[in-house]
């Protein structure tokens, strides 16, 4: 062997020892984490997703295998993982930002970009309106047809939301983009059709400006209208009664006299009991009194 063939060897093998100590040692044990909480996923949850057995050498990783597990939880959108010699590891984490339910047999959360990304849990509503006209059927059969309702839908909200506006409840997508909205307090149906939504968001906010603090009584509105040279631009709506029962509050109202009704009865059922016990007591007195000896 040559000087140059031995000088090959001698680097070969301090690089393999090198390597053997640096995957071996102590040293690059993964000991801690750099992590910065989301809203649903914490040390112990990233730590969990993670998986890593103790002892785990740092330098032994695949990296994004690691980033792919923690991925996998339904909240995360994407994960990146980096090394921070000699011993720590870097994870950041982006959770999808849900911006309306879709309504199937398992109703779905879904984000910005119409990405349905995980199945509604009890309490994960919140405000966030519903997304209907898409079917399961329709999701099995025809995907691309559901997507491009769900995304309409998102679009819809996304200009709604552009200006002060009363909050949706529901945004309903039909055949050819036909979409209908109702708002969540009042549950007014703005028929917005299937063209620009801009046009029939202004024709909204002007009726709403016209009218004042009538815009709450509306219960049909057909924005839809397509103007043109012999059709001038309009609004058609409907109006709730102007003496429209409260049936929360007649509720309460019937929950009051209930109480009250209750409180009368058990007081009333109080006094009787009390006039029986003192009726009992003056029959046992007048026995008592029976039964004493007489002296003439």
């Amino acid at each position: 062997m040559g000087i140059t063939g031995t000088i090959a060897w001698a680097l070969l093998a301090g690089a393999r020892e090198g390597y053997d100590y640096a995957t071996t040692s102590p040293r690059f044990e993964v000991r801690a984490l750099l992590f910065e909480p989301t809203t649903h996923i914490d040390h112990e949850a990233v730590r969990a997703l993670m998986a890593l057995p103790p002892g785990t050498n740092i330098l032994s990783l695949e990296l994004e295998d690691i980033a792919a597990r923690v991925v996998s939880n339904p909240w995360v959108e994407t994960a990146s993982v980096v090394r921070v010699l000699p011993d720590a590891l870097d994870v950041s984490v982006v959770e999808y930002e849900p911006r309306a339910v879709l309504m199937a047999a398992k109703p779905m959360l879904v984000d910005g970009k119409g990405h349905a990304f995980k199945r509604l849990e009890a309490g994960e509503r919140g405000r966030l309106p519903l997304v209907t006209g898409v079917s399961d059927v329709m999701l099995l059969t025809n995907p691309e047809e559901s997507e491009l309702r769900i995304t309409r839908a998102i679009d819809v909200l996304t200009a709604w939301e552009t200006k002060i506006r009363p909050r949706l409840g529901e945004i309903h997508v039909a055949e050819a983009g036909e979409v209908t909205v109702y708002t969540a307090e009042v549950g007014t149906q703005l028929v917005l059709g299937r063209g620009e939504l801009a046009p029939a968001l202004e024709r909204y906010d002007a009726l709403r400006a016209a009218i004042g603090d009538d815009a709450e009584t509306l219960a049909v509105v057909h924005l839809n209208h397509t103007p043109g040279p012999d059709r001038p631009d309009r609004v058609i709506a409907t109006f709730l009664p102007t003496q429209t029962p409260d049936l929360l509050a007649e509720a309460e109202a019937e929950a009051v006299a209930r109480t009250e009704q209750a409180a009368q009865d058990a007081l009333k059922a109080d006094e009787r009991k009390e006039r029986r016990s003192r009726k009992r007591r003056g029959q046992r007195r007048a026995k008592q009194q029976s039964r004493l000896p007489k002296y003439q």
